[in-house]
């Protein structure tokens, strides 16, 4: 059987384009594996696969993201088109008409799969094999929506603020700083701690851009090895400088996604939930079926997954959570305890987790998010 990337190349470049992408990255996995088995579920995989290029989109260049809370693919399509000058006119056009052929494709074998297909009960056999060769014509037309897409982005500088591209991704801008840039740094102490300021003037600003950054906060954010081998130097230092007793070897592990300082996220499990997040109960429910979770599961002490995994996500947000690292951090670990509780393999509740968030950072509503209370039937790990 053909490789899904000889067939149909573009879904592979979209991965390669937005490598840091965690939830195009498992939705391309998937395609792949489905593509490589059987049609079963592959109309699903593709439709996710366009979904999450153009959610990518949409936040990359800061568009409009569609009013509905559960949009349709017709919907997130022409949301990441528009700010590349390539929505749907009045007139008739080649790609009007492309556009308009994609979408009935897609509807056409989206009825044709619930209708005929394997997941239709009591249908007769022969009637597989048809749905296979619809959903690889389905594979190819995703393809060239996709090829579309990307071409018409070559051509479009990303927000740099908001984009997930990596530093490399700009080497033209970063040479232009660097050119420009003239830097000076200091050593101040704030309060009985060293500070690195870094003074930068650009040949064309008015004033110097001074950047004040604690030894730890740079280590952490570039290089976490040696961030690990300084804090072990540290220990062993200040043992033997004020304490007694012999230096022990420790093993230390970085907390994954904890804030250093402040209290571990706590997983509510609930069984019920009605708070800010509630609008989104549809699409979530739907994240997880698609993960392969029932969204109804019910615990043993009467904690639904659906209710607790919103009420938790609630929970750990808070003020400009969509731009703050470590609150997006403690969204993951608190769901992440959430499906481990639900009976999710941890590895597994990991990558799902970080999915997760990454769909909240597009679906979830902007500023402060309300905390949930867990009401007298629910509990907090």
């Amino acid at each position: 059987m053909a490789d899904l990337d000889a067939v149909a190349p573009n879904y592979r470049r979209a991965r390669q384009r937005w490598p840091d992408a965690p939830m195009l990255c498992s939705c391309h996995d998937s395609l792949c594996a489905c593509f490589a088995g059987s049609a079963h579920g592959q109309v699903e995989q593709v439709k996710a696969f366009i979904d999450s290029v153009c959610l990518t989109i949409v936040t990359e260049l800061r568009a409009p993201m569609p009013e509905s809370t559960n949009p349709t693919t017709t919907q997130l399509l022409n949301a990441a088109l528009t700010p590349l000058g390539l929505q749907n006119s009045k007139h008739a056009t080649a790609l009007g008409a492309l556009l308009s052929g994609f979408n009935k494709v897609s509807d056409a074998i989206a009825t044709m799969r619930n209708e005929n297909g394997p997941v239709a009960h009591g249908k007769e056999g022969f009637l597989d094999a048809v749905a296979t060769d619809h959903a690889r014509a389905f594979v190819h037309a995703g393809d060239a929506i996709i090829g579309l897409i990307l071409n018409s982005y070559e051509g479009k500088q990303p927000d740099l603020v908001a984009t997930r591209e990596p530093y490399e991704s700009f080497p033209h801008l970063n040479e232009r700083i660097d050119r420009a840039v003239a830097l000076s740094a200091r050593i101040d102490d704030d309060e009985a701690r060293p500070v690195l300021v870094v003074t930068l003037t650009a040949g064309g600003a008015e004033e110097a851009f001074e950047l004040r950054v604690q030894p730890s906060e740079l280590l952490y954010g570039i290089d976490r090895e040696a961030y690990v081998d300084v804090l072990k130097s540290a220990d062993v230092g200040a043992r033997s400088d004020g304490e007694s007793g012999p230096v022990v070897e420790e093993t230390i592990k970085l907390p994954q996604g904890d804030v250093l300082g402040e209290a571990g996220p706590t997983a509510a499990l609930v069984p019920g939930y009605q708070g800010a997040l509630a609008p989104l109960r549809a699409g979530v429910e739907s994240f997880l079926a698609a993960a392969g979770l029932d969204p109804s599961r019910v615990a043993a002490d009467g904690a639904h997954l659906l209710d607790s995994i919103l009420a938790t996500a609630d929970a750990s947000m808070g003020l400009d959570w969509k731009e703050r690292p470590p609150l997006q951090a403690r969204v993951k670990v608190a769901s992440r305890r959430v499906l481990v509780r639900f009976g999710v393999p941890t590895d597994e509740a990991e990558k799902l987790a970080e999915q997760f968030v990454a769909w909240l950072r597009i679906q979830a509503p902007d500023g402060e998010v309300a905390v949930a209370q867990p009401d007298a039937q629910g509990a907090a790990s």
